[in-house]
């Protein structure tokens, strides 16, 4: 089968809220991040199991690494220093929790699910630097959502240089950002998705419309399992498609 590539292999997590469940979010990071852990929650979702990340580690018969997602979380960053749980140790970006994505052993696969808390930021969209291979170590702050993307990317590379990276692309979330808006911040990633040689899966085609948002968004913003179902299959279908 064509998933027997990931049997045994381990999967780390980059995300938001939309990929927490508490008691799977570290504290490896120096804090405490129980309280940044949106699921289980009543009206969404309480079971692991259903969560996209567990679905698709199930489906792989792959083995959990580290799942390094906040609520709140932007792989952006526009402050200096640290406020609470935001800053430049907590951009999806930061050397801090890239870092952190090999506590549990150095993951075979990365996937990185960012982009939505960015998109409801007032950070301008932006665009890649041009053949751009190299990551900056030093960088703390950027200047626009695709800047950050970019050298997130580029970290994971360095830091995990035999791990596949699988980037999931946000979908319409007609609550909390415009489709404009998504639009343009797929139209600037895909091309260096691309170029870059990372999969990604666009959820925009996950199934999940304006129009039928309350069946898998009940609060508008997070999914349901009905709603986690459908981005585990494009991220499953993202995997063991090739490129």
């Amino acid at each position: 089968m064509q998933n027997e590539k990931y049997k045994g292999k381990i999967i780390s997590i980059l995300g938001d809220s939309i990929s927490t469940f508490r008691g799977y979010i570290p504290t490896a990071d120096g804090k405490n991040l129980a309280h940044r852990s949106r699921y289980p929650q009543a009206n969404l979702l309480t079971e692991v199991e259903k969560t996209w990340w567990m679905r698709l580690i199930t489906s792989l018969s792959a083995t959990l690494g580290i799942n390094d997602s906040w609520a709140g979380s932007r792989v952006s960053n526009d402050i200096d220093g640290n406020r609470a749980d935001m800053g430049e140790d907590a951009a999806m970006a930061s050397l801090t929790r890239i870092s952190n994505l090999g506590a549990n052993g150095t993951p075979d696969l990365v996937i990185i699910y960012g982009g939505t808390n960015d998109l409801a930021s007032r950070m301008p969209i932006g665009s890649p630097a041009a053949n751009r291979a190299a990551p900056d170590l030093t960088v703390t702050k950027w200047s626009s959502v695709v800047g950050a993307y970019e050298e997130a990317l580029l970290r994971i590379r360095y830091f995990y240089p035999s791990a596949e990276i699988l980037a999931l692309l946000p979908g319409y979330v007609p609550a909390y950002y415009t489709r404009e808006r998504v639009d343009a911040l797929h139209r600037e990633l895909t091309p260096m998705l691309e170029r870059l040689g990372v999969k990604y899966a666009d959820l925009r085609l996950d199934g999940i419309t304006p129009e039928n948002a309350a069946e898998y968004l009940p609060d508008q913003l997070h999914p349901n399992d009905k709603g986690m179902e459908l981005i585990e299959g494009c991220a499953l279908s993202a995997l063991l498609e090739e490129r």
